[in-house]
């Protein structure tokens, strides 16, 4: 899937009617084989998967969304031929806190990375639950605030027994009662953009509930 300006422009059409803020994804620097497209926020927060500051857009009560979209293209030799590969990755994080909170919690992060591998081992679609931040943070602030290092020991015995769900991908597409594989490829910029619209209206149902 190679329409890069198709998909970007598909996305910011359809899911523009879902917030009240400007939903626009815009360029972002990249690199010479690399396009990256980012959402065009109004705060910060902090991405969990590599530590980054991104810019994050108001979506309804305490709720920011990040969206980034990106289009890496490899090429290869097949005999005389030079084949032009593009790579999709489309990133969706959903975080919880106040208009002035330093550090909003990540609650999770839903994602579509099409690496044109029929291999590819992880579920595309997937999510990632990162709402652990919150426990780390409770963590923090007991080392922070208190001196009882017995009871710092203990909490931090217990962190390490909470397994690391950051890393997992749950599937979210996965057909398997049709003996369908766990792999989606992208096919066209009206599916992305169905699937992206689709996905934030359900999770706002569910986080309304």
């Amino acid at each position: 899937m190679s329409d890069f300006l198709g998909i970007v422009t598909d996305i910011n059409k359809e899911c523009k009617v879902l917030f009240v803020e400007n939903f626009k994804l815009v360029p972002a620097k990249g690199h010479f084989n690399i396009s990256v497209f980012k959402i065009e926020g109004n705060s910060f927060a902090l991405n969990r998967y590599d530590s980054e500051p991104v810019k994050v857009l108001k979506w309804f009560n305490n709720f920011w969304l990040y969206v980034e979209v990106k289009f890496i293209v490899e090429k290869s030799k097949q005999g005389n031929r030079q084949i032009e590969t593009t790579h999709t990755n489309i990133s969706i994080s959903v975080y919880e806190g106040n208009d002035d909170d330093d550090i909003k919690i990540q609650l999770f992060r839903a994602e579509w990375d099409d690496m044109n591998d029929p291999n590819e081992k992880h579920s595309q679609p997937h999510w990632h639950i990162t709402s652990s931040q919150a426990i780390e943070k409770t963590f923090e602030e007991y080392s922070v605030h208190l001196d009882h290092s017995d009871f710092i020991s203990l909490l931090e015995k217990e962190k390490a027994k909470i397994v690391d769900v950051k890393r997992i991908h749950f599937a979210m597409n996965g057909n398997w009662q049709e003996n369908q594989t766990h792999i989606h490829s992208i096919q066209s910029a009206k599916q992305v953009s169905t699937w992206l619209k689709g996905l934030l209206s359900h999770i706002r149902i569910e986080l309304e509930e």
